[in-house]
């Protein structure tokens, strides 16, 4: 009996231990906000829960058993029960967790398992630098993406992918948000996306083929969580200021450089005025932003619907921009097997541009004028400024009028849709269709005071208008539409445990055209109300219209990736496509193939044992990619020809061909090899990618001069060129917590580019100009062997005992000419980088992130821009040419319209600070409130710069050979000071 007993006792801890018993807690994020969808596992076995809408979880465990947390984009966590029966969990984000999953085309695939070089964002690093569309708030952020903004409201920045590959073709990515293809994203709130993968080799983007030369942006946006509704309100209100201004000449100064110049004193030494024109024609911007999102659903049905207001005004006086945006996106689970959604957007904007060059007028315009005459009657000629005697001051508009009189208006609806279906048709195979389709409508008009600009331009009231077209209203309406349908299948199996196979093959159909209509009337009434044709006077109709060519797109795709057990990995891909913009049907199928290769080196065995290691892997990849965005080559006749003939001399109509067209035009292609390194240290708190990349557009489409006995006018386009871009990216990250309340980051990229017109492969090929500044001059070149956009001017060497400059000649003929210009470089840098720093501190958080880049020029074209009488920049004028000062860089005072010459062109490096921001968490305080938020940011509030105008970032209208990196009409930079709050309910 006692052995009994003695059994027993020793057996009772042993029951007890291996009693179940429930155990229940709550998941949060590492700030506190509960995360439901959580998977609860106990580790080695199929048992496991999910936790609710507010993160809680309940579940039957054993002492000795662990609960295995895991979240899709944070670090898992393994904890043993023991004896507790509440147990509180917060998961840390792991944005370079191998789970992680990353979107391509049509499908998605986890991080470990990619061949190709992919960059993720998520939507809690977009919005750390909110702004008007996501694209800006991609600067800095991702190696081989270089951002170029503007500071004018509603303006869209200029994005280039690995460099620009193309003179004649389009140069920008295409976005893919949630399955619709379009060429931006200005439309769409940054509040309602939840990440953003940037797909920018070969492997990865030969899936889109002929869309996918200048890269792919795969823009996801939320959906609804099952469970209860979530409300989240978040808004800001800032104000804006010029980053940089340039301090220009007084008027004494003014006045003192000018009389020389003149060679008589023609200005007072004590001018009667000294305006400041920058501070005249500019106010304190501001900007105000607030969304609402409301989601949640059940195990059958999830919805997400959002709003969001942004209103802005510039810092250019009346430009202003407004847009509203609503969102709703349902998803259906039918059945076990069929799911449906629908996600509706529309994004409804309305802004009042005014001319930038206002910018330049007042950079230009002498300080002696006033704004206006004593009877408010603005002063000197809309065109061209008087002085008291009615001699020109120069022939610079008077930038205060310039803007008061211009009165345009301009208004857009844009309308996304896209139904997807999704049908399983067994375990491992599913169907997935989709149609998409993207509408827009414009209307704008642009009312042209006739008699106020007259009276503007002649001070003298005797003066006769002479015309009875007191005023002019411009009407204009367009519209645009584009749809896409996708349909493809997915088959997704393993086979001995270790061998993971996939296949995806589709196909998918594009269609798009726009028009537009606009009519002309003189004398409306002045009043914005009745700026309607109808109210114009008859007889003065002026209409055209136009309508695009009917652009279709049909392709065929398909994609194997297969691996070893994550360690050895492949992937093949193939596209056809079939494109209706080539005049040669012959032409019009394209094949574009790719294959990626990788190797996780850290799976091998002779590795297990590494500590400190958790990720190494290598990867190659090849392809080829098309860019069907080029010139239309289409026939085009001129009339007006006309001549007499016949015995009666009658007038017969006549035209003519003045183009002639090479049919054997069709896509650009691409050839890109890549080569990268992916690697993590220290459980993954050390972290990054190295990429090699050489890109090769083979076949590039330039401008040839053929002979006048074919009888053309006109340069005609074909392949006749190569241009290759190649360089290094690099992307390192440290993540590390100190303690429970103490998490820090530190991070940044680099990237190095070397763009060049390779080759010229056809003799005809014309040099063509470019980089226009409007007084005659140009600053650019094409030319074999020379970066795209690439600066050709004189070279200054010095100046005489005049102080008029001296140039180079090149080819030592004694005359200075258009043979002794040379290239200084271009806009296009050799290096942009981005860094990125933050911490939270308990209820604290901070972060800051920076870019810059290095090795470009940019040319100051408002101060070579002259005629005579322009005013100058201060130091300038503290530093003339004479003849006690003769080693002065600076020219003697001149009013001859200068040469364009390396005097004017300036180094655009730079490094801005994007963001510093400060928040504050609350404690729960208030029940309901999940989480409460305030933050004051601080956007571009400093840059370093060596260039000596307003701004160094100067995207232009994106071409490279016309006005990007000149700063002329360029909109300034500017910095933005918010103050915001989020709220979650």
């Amino acid at each position: 009996m006692k052995t009994k007993i003695i059994y027993a006792l020793l057996f009772i801890p042993f029951l007890i231990f291996a009693q179940e018993r429930t155990v229940s807690g709550k998941v949060t994020s590492s700030d506190g906000v509960p995360i439901p969808s959580v998977n609860v596992l106990i580790k080695n076995t199929a048992k496991g829960v999910v936790t609710d809408f507010d993160g809680n979880f309940s579940i039957a465990a054993n002492q000795n058993d662990i609960l295995v947390f895991s979240y899709i984009g944070m670090k898992p966590k393994e904890i043993v029960v023991g004896t507790a029966n509440i147990i509180n969990v917060a998961l840390e984000d792991s944005a370079e967790s191998l789970e992680e999953v990353v979107v391509i085309g049509y499908g998605t695939v986890q991080k470990r398992d990619l061949t190709g070089s992919i960059t993720s964002i998520k939507s809690e690093d977009l919005l750390k630098q909110p702004a008007l569309t996501a694209a800006q708030s991609l600067q800095g952020k991702a190696s081989g993406v270089q951002i170029i903004s503007s500071g004018a409201p509603g303006s869209s920045p200029i994005v280039r992918i690995r460099g620009t590959g193309t003179v004649m073709g389009g140069r920008n990515p295409i976005y893919v948000v949630d399955g619709i293809i379009t060429e931006r994203i200005d439309n769409i709130n940054s509040n309602d996306i939840l990440s953003m993968d940037i797909l920018k080799d070969a492997s990865s983007l030969a899936i889109y083929g002929s869309r996918g030369a200048n890269g792919v942006i795969m823009v996801t946006t939320k959906s609804g969580k099952e469970g209860k509704m979530k409300v989240d309100v978040s808004s800001y209100y800032g104000v804006k200021t010029e980053l940089s201004k340039v301090n220009m000449a007084d008027a004494a100064s003014f006045a003192n450089f000018s009389n020389i110049a003149f060679g008589y004193n023609r200005f007072s030494a004590n001018p009667q005025y000294n305006t400041d024109w920058f501070d005249e024609i500019t106010r304190t911007g501001k900007v105000t932003n607030h969304n609402i999102s409301i989601s949640g659903g059940n195990e059958k049905t999830t919805a997400f619907f959002s709003a969001n207001y942004y209103d802005e005004e510039g810092i250019l006086i009346g430009n202003d921009y407004r847009r509203l945006n609503l969102r709703n996106k349902v998803d259906y689970n039918i059945s076990s097997k069929l799911k449906f959604g629908h996600n509706i957007s529309l994004s409804l904007n309305r802004s009042t541009p005014k001319p930038f060059s206002a910018f330049t007028n007042a950079y230009k315009q002498s300080p002696l004028v006033p704004v206006r005459y004593e009877d408010g009657a603005f002063i000197g000629k809309y065109g061209v400024p008087f002085d008291d005697s009615g001699a020109q001051f120069n022939n610079v508009g008077n930038p205060v009028s310039q803007l008061e009189l211009s009165n345009e208006l301009i208004k857009n609806l844009v309308i996304q849709g896209n139904f997807t279906a999704e049908y399983k048709i067994m375990d491992k195979l599913k169907f997935n269709t989709s149609f998409g389709i993207e509408s827009g409508y414009g209307k704008s008009y642009n009312f042209v005071n006739n008699l106020e600009a007259f009276n503007a331009n002649h001070p003298d009231e005797n003066s006769d208008f002479g015309s009875t077209n007191l005023n002019t209203l411009t009407v204009k309406k367009s519209d645009f539409y584009h749809w896409v349908y996708d349909a493809f299948v997915t088959y997704d199996d393993t086979f001995g445990e270790n061998h993971n196979f996939k296949v995806v093959i589709g196909t998918t159909t594009e269609e798009e055209q726009n028009d537009f209509i606009e009519g002309v009337r003189n004398n409306v009434p002045n009043n914005s109300d009745l700026f309607s044709l109808n109210n114009g006077e008859a007889g003065t109709d002026i209409a055209r219209s136009e309508l695009s060519d009917l652009k279709t797109l049909r392709s065929y795709f398909a994609r194997m990736s297969y691996d070893f057990n994550h360690k050895y990995l492949v992937t093949a891909t193939i596209r056809r496509d079939g494109s209706s913009v080539f005049a040669n049907k012959a032409k019009n199928w394209g094949n574009f193939p790719s294959v990626g290769l990788g190797w996780v080196i850290s799976k091998e065995s002779f590795l297990e044992n590494v500590e400190f290691l958790d990720n190494l892997k290598l990867r190659a990849s090849w392809g080829e990619l098309g860019n069907q965005n080029i010139p239309f080559n289409t026939i085009t006749f001129n009339s007006g020809l006309d001549y007499v003939l016949g015995p009666d001399q009658h007038i017969v109509p006549g035209s003519t061909i003045t183009t002639i067209i090479d049919d054997n035009v069709s896509w650009e292609v691409t050839k890109e090899i890549d080569f990268g390194i992916e690697f993590g240290f220290f459980d993954n708190r050390l972290s990054g990618e190295i990429d090699y990349y050489n890109r090769l557009n083979r076949n590039a489409i330039l401008s040839i001069d053929l002979s006048n006995t074919f009888g053309s006018e006109n340069a005609t386009a074909t392949h006749a060129g190569k241009i290759r871009n190649k360089g290094f990216e690099f992307t390192l990250n440290w993540n590390d917590k100190i303690s429970d309340k103490f998490n820090y980051s530190i991070g940044g990229n680099l990237t190095t580019n070397q763009n060049e017109l390779e080759k010229i492969t056809n003799p005809l090929v014309r040099e063509v100009e470019g980089g226009a500044i409007d007084n005659g001059q140009v600053t650019k070149l094409l030319r074999e062997g020379q970066p795209i956009g690439s600066f050709y001017l004189l070279e200054v060497i010095g100046t005489d005992e005049r102080g008029k400059f001296i140039y180079k000649d090149v080819n030592n003929d004694n005359v200075i000419d258009n043979s002794d210009r040379q290239f200084f470089g271009s806009p296009q840098p050799d290096i942009f980088y981005g860094i990125n720093i933050g911490f939270t501190y308990a209820n604290w958080d901070f972060n800051a992130d920076g870019y810059g880049n290095a090795g470009s020029k940019v040319y100051n074209g408002k101060k070579a821009q002259r005629f005579g009488g322009e005013n100058i920049e201060q130091n300038v004028a503290n530093n003339i040419f004479s003849a006690t000062n003769t080693q002065n860089q600076n020219p003697a005072p001149s009013n001859e319209v200068p040469l364009s010459s390396t005097y004017f062109l300036e180094d655009g490096d730079f490094f801005r600070v994007n963001n510093i921001s400060v928040g504050y968490t609350f404690p729960k305080i208030i029940d309901g409130i999940q989480k409460l938020r305030i933050y004051a940011l601080a956007q571009n509030p400093f840059i370093i710069k060596s260039f000596s105008g307003f701004t160094p970032e100067l995207p232009g209208d994106g071409h490279p050979l016309r006005d990007a990196g000149i700063e002329l009409n360029a909109y300034p930079s500017v910095s933005s000071y918010l103050f915001g709050i989020n709220i979650n309910f």
